[in-house]
């Protein structure tokens, strides 16, 4: 050790050591608690201001709708799915889910039910909309009431390979769902760029969005399911 570093680190333990016999153990403690207390509201601050920069960009998206190409990686980084499709969404609470490749199927969630056709099973599965998405961040995407953002903490990363981007990670307060983070990436036009979940079972899926758009005119049935006769209905609401 040299010197310099020597004198340095005689010093620490010096102010250390005055630090702990000048003060009384009740002050230590009411030093350490006003420390982690000025560290959460400092924290508490960081996430309201992310979540309100959130919102605002989210605010604004009441229409989306654009190409998707998603891959989906097992925590050992190995590629277990890819897919292509288009994504719909309008604010609030629908949305429409439709893969071209490698199989045609077919989701939407119509504000109260969720709607997934199997073309290849010749089947519908119909579920509660409240408890599919329950605690499960991406509901942010259409939500508009505070209960809901409440359920969530929000904080702002950054991607080293995309500066230019924005990005915020999604966290639920309550453990134990689906998805563990969402992460969300606007581009310089503030639109939704990437989108990346990392589920219970430790696989990232990310979605990377291509010929956005967020003003268009939709079609009455956009967020309806036409379904052939010959399909069996599981009906689980």
């Amino acid at each position: 050790m040299n010197k310099a570093v020597s004198i340095y680190f005689a010093g620490l333990v010096a102010c250390t050591l005055t630090s702990a016999h000048a003060a009384t153990p009740s002050a230590l403690v009411d030093t350490a608690t006003m420390q982690a207390s000025t560290q959460e509201d400092s924290t508490q601050e960081d996430g309201q201001l992310s979540q309100q920069q959130l919102q605002a960009l989210l605010v604004t998206m009441k229409q989306f709708r654009a190409d998707f190409e998603q891959s989906v990686m097992d925590a050992d980084n190995n590629v277990v799915h890819e897919a292509q499709g288009k994504l719909t969404m309008t604010r609030p609470d629908k949305l429409r889910w439709e893969t071209t490749f490698p199989d045609e199927t077919l989701l939407v969630a119509d504000g109260e039910a969720v709607w997934n056709l199997d073309t290849f099973v010749e089947q519908v599965t119909v579920l509660s909309q409240a408890n599919a998405i329950k605690d499960n961040p991406i509901m942010l995407l259409t939500a508009n009431d505070a209960a809901t953002w409440d359920k969530f903490t929000i904080e702002q990363v950054r991607n080293p390979d995309e500066p230019s981007r924005r990005g915020f990670q999604v966290t639920p307060k309550e453990k134990g769902g689906q998805i563990e983070t969402l992460t969300l990436q606007f581009n310089q036009d503030n639109e939704l760029a990437v989108m990346t979940m990392l589920d219970a079972q430790q696989q990232t899926s990310t979605l990377v969005f291509n010929n956005i758009e967020t003003r268009f005119p939709l079609a009455a049935d956009t967020f309806t399911v036409d379904i052939p006769e010959s399909y069996i209905v599981d009906d689980q609401r």
